[in-house]
C-alpha cells in the first residue's frame, strides 16, 4: 500500500488505518522499527510533543506467525458499528487463520463497500481485534491490522501483531471507530504493537 498513514477511517469514518510498507515475508526487527518510527512520525492525530505519549510493546518475533486466508464463498453485508453510534456498511470477506503458542486462532476480515470504488483503496481490508490485554496495558476499544486483499491471499503470508495499532478515538473525541466484533476477541494476550495511549491511560484509568 503506498500511502503514509493517510488512513481508510480517517478518510471515510474518522479512525485511521496504518499504511503498509513493503516488508519481507520473513521477521526483520530493524524493518519493523523504521515500520514504527515511520508511524510515530507521520500520526494523523498525534503530532509535535504529544509523541513521547505513545507507547509500544517491545518488537516480537512470537507475534509475527503464518496465516491463512479463508474466503466466504459470498461476502457477508456487515453494519460495522463504530464509536460514534454510526454504522458503516461494509462487506466481512473471510478469515485469517493462524496459531499462537499452539492456539488455533482466527480474525475475521472485513472491506468497507464506500473504498471499493476507489482506485487507490479498493483492495484495501483490514481487521478490527481485542485479546486479553485489551482495557489494562492495551486500548479497550480494541486495535487494528491493516493488510490488502492481495497480500493477504499469497501462500506465504504471515500476520504481524507488531504492527497493531490504536484508533483515532484514543486520542481525541469526535472520530467514528470500528469496533471489534466479539467473534474478534482473541482468547490470549497479544503484547505486541501499540499499547495504550499514555494520556488517555491517565485520564481514564489513572494510570501513569
Amino acid at each position: 500500500m503506498s500511502f503514509t498513514f493517510k488512513t481508510i477511517g480517517f478518510l471515510l469514518i474518522g479512525c485511521f488505518f496504518i499504511s503498509k510498507t513493503a516488508f519481507s515475508q520473513e521477521f526483520n526487527k530493524d524493518s519493523l522499527k523504521k515500520f514504527r518510527d515511520n508511524y510515530i512520525e507521520t500520526h494523523d492525530v498525534v503530532k509535535g510533543d504529544s509523541v513521547k505519549y505513545l507507547r509500544f510493546y517491545p518488537i516480537k518475533k512470537a507475534f509475527v506467525k503464518p496465516a491463512r486466508f479463508t474466503p466466504l464463498v459470498q461476502p457477508e453485508d456487515y453494519k460495522m458499528p463504530t464509536s460514534s453510534g454510526i454504522s458503516k456498511a461494509a462487506f466481512k470477506i473471510g478469515y485469517l487463520e493462524f496459531q499462537i503458542n499452539g492456539i488455533n486462532l482466527k480474525l475475521s476480515v472485513y472491506q468497507l463497500k464506500s473504498l471499493m470504488q476507489s482506485k487507490k483503496y479498493h483492495d484495501d481490508v483490514f481487521t478490527p481485534f481485542t485479546d486479553l490485554t485489551s482495557g489494562i496495558t492495551s486500548y479497550g476499544g480494541g486495535r487494528y491490522l491493516d493488510f490488502t486483499l492481495s497480500e493477504i491471499q499469497k501462500s506465504d503470508f504471515k500476520i504481524d501483531f507488531n504492527k497493531a495499532y490504536n484508533p483515532s478515538c484514543i486520542y481525541a473525541d469526535g472520530f467514528n471507530c470500528p469496533i471489534p466484533p466479539r467473534e474478534n476477541d482473541l482468547p490470549i494476550k497479544i503484547k505486541a504493537g501499540e499499547k495504550i495511549y499514555a494520556l488517555y491511560a491517565k485520564k481514564h484509568l489513572n494510570l501513569n
